[in-house]
């Protein structure tokens, strides 16, 4: 098993000192002494397992901060130190751990990767961190991602003890009441990161620089001192509820609130999906396929630079989307659903960005059931900083099957 190298903070000792008494007097004084905002079920079977020298699996699924930006070397990131402090206060326990996270992506891709990525290897505790990428998107989208998310770990007949993460943002307040509602309805448990951080600059003894990097804090980049700060609330949380007696299994899970349309997902490699070629391709403008290493793309991409390329694949559910690469070079493509433009995001679908990485465009919800057809193709137009028209789609992904009823 891959042993965590220890941590060490660099930071001046006065500093650190100031930081970490802010911490202790915040909670001596009752400043939210409790790390969870939701009422439910606590997270002592995770505990009993620990105990019972039982070998778990730490789901972590999120963005930028639980993939470890920011972080000076692996080892590093809050994840790590966590799983580090559980090993140590457990050592007969066998612990795994999953990292299910990539950067600059929500929930509402987050819930359609969520049986690959995670619900496959079957964990025991899982923690959830979207609420940055969240902040930005349409909040009817979120409320039926974070509940389609919760909904599928719930389902299964051991399902995971869950932890939603709040983190926070060196520039405005992140909205969260969404993730809290959801959370209050299934009982789970939260961890208001934003206002344990937000408390030690205003205090005096941090400031904001200190925690998120100047270059990327917008990705959920955090220095070593931030990833610290995480894993130091975050382990508060944990040794709190090793206390309690663990809340019992819960048999049912209520109904939907909004919608449990996202409580399934699929995502194919295009490549190798049933696609044909569109009416434009004898005219020299066709998909070619292209390896990538890439972890967050298939080993196949299908990959064009001649506007007027064309496929044409079919998929059956409620809920697609594809993923592309982002880059300064990257062109515009079109979809259509049965002969129709397709409903925004997916529409037109703009793949330049400044910064290069998986890109993703879903439509939510709504298309009638039954087997549709997908058209795609790539648009002469492009971005007017792009300098190139070539795209390069990953996946398609589907959703809306609901295979099991919830």
């Amino acid at each position: 098993m891959e042993k965590r190298p220890p941590f060490i903070l660099k930071l001046p000792v006065v500093l650190l000192m100031a930081a970490m008494l802010a911490i202790g007097s915040g909670l001596a004084k009752g400043q939210d002494s409790s790390p969870s905002s939701a009422p439910g079920r606590n997270i002592g079977r995770f505990f009993d397992k620990l105990r019972a020298g039982r070998s778990v699996t730490i789901g972590f699924l999120g963005e930028g901060a639980t993939y470890g930006l920011g972080a000076s070397r692996p080892g590093r990131e809050f994840r790590s130190l966590i799983t580090l402090w559980l090993r140590t206060q457990y050592p007969n326990a066998r612990i795994e751990t999953i990292d299910a996270s990539i950067p600059g992506t929500g929930s509402l891709y987050g819930t359609l990767r969520l049986r690959r990525d995670l619900l496959a290897s079957k964990p025991d505790l899982v923690f959830i961190e979207f609420a940055l990428s969240d902040a930005a998107e349409n909040q009817v989208v979120v409320r039926k991602a974070i509940e389609g998310m919760l909904r599928q770990l719930l389902v299964v007949p051991q399902p995971p003890e869950i932890v939603l993460l709040h983190p926070g943002s060196p520039d405005r307040i992140v909205p969260t009441e969404v993730s809290k509602s959801m959370a209050e309805q299934y009982g789970i448990q939260t961890i208001d990161l934003q206002s344990a951080v937000r408390r030690l600059i205003e205090s005096g003894p941090l400031t904001a620089s200190t925690i998120w990097p100047r270059n990327n804090a917008a990705a959920g980049a955090l220095t070593d001192a931030g990833h610290q700060l995480y894993a130091d609330r975050i382990i508060d949380f944990l040794k709190q509820q090793s206390t309690l007696p663990a809340t019992a299994l819960a048999r049912n899970i209520p109904p939907p609130v909004t919608s449990d349309e996202l409580n399934y997902g699929e995502l194919r490699a295009l490549a190798e999906s049933r696609t044909e070629p569109g009416t434009n391709a004898q005219n020299g403008a066709v998909w070619k396929k292209e390896r990538s290493d890439n972890p967050h793309f298939p080993t196949l991409l299908m990959v064009s630079d001649r506007p007027g390329a064309t496929i044409e694949t079919y998929f059956e559910g409620t809920v697609v989307g594809l993923t592309f690469m982002k880059g300064r070079s990257a062109g515009m493509i079109e979809v259509l659903i049965d002969g129709q433009p397709a409903p925004a995001p997916l529409r037109i679908v703009d793949c330049y960005d400044e910064q290069t990485g998986l890109g993703t465009a879903i439509i939510a919800g709504g298309l009638p059931l039954g087997e549709h057809k997908l058209t795609i193709r790539l648009l002469p137009g492009r971005h007017p900083r792009s300098r190139g028209q070539e795209v390069k789609l990953g996946y398609l992904i589907i959703g809306g099957q609901r295979p099991e009823k919830l």
